[in-house]
């Protein structure tokens, strides 16, 4: 019942999306050494939502990163730039999970079962 509701699968669609970028940023870091590798990341969050999609399909697309630098080998992972990407990537998932426990706390004090 209550993962039918709207609130609920916006929270799932946004830890969701979270996990996928904190995915792609960890394929970033790993091959930061690869000759030729551009660096990826996921559509954002709000925009995934703005298509009118739904949140079951708003895991995000990847796409190449606009990066200022390239090293000489053709890579373009910046791992600072990274670092920053994967902590926004957790405050994403933490968010989720507030907005999934704040959920169900209202709706437990709606039942009477605080």
């Amino acid at each position: 019942m209550s993962h039918d509701l709207p609130i609920f699968k916006v929270a799932s669609a946004m830890a969701r999306h979270a996990a996928a970028r904190h995915e792609t940023i960890a394929s970033n870091i790993a091959n930061a050494d690869t000759p030729g590798y551009k660096a990826r990341d996921l559509s954002p969050f709000s925009a995934m939502m703005a298509l009118k999609e739904g949140p079951q399909t708003a895991i995000g697309r990847s796409r190449e990163m606009k990066t200022a630098s390239v090293s000489p080998n053709g890579n373009s992972v910046a791992l600072d730039e990274q670092m920053v990407m994967a902590s926004e990537s957790k405050m994403q998932h933490e968010t989720a999970l507030a907005i999934y426990r704040k959920s169900m706390d209202l709706l437990k004090m709606g039942l009477g079962r605080r």
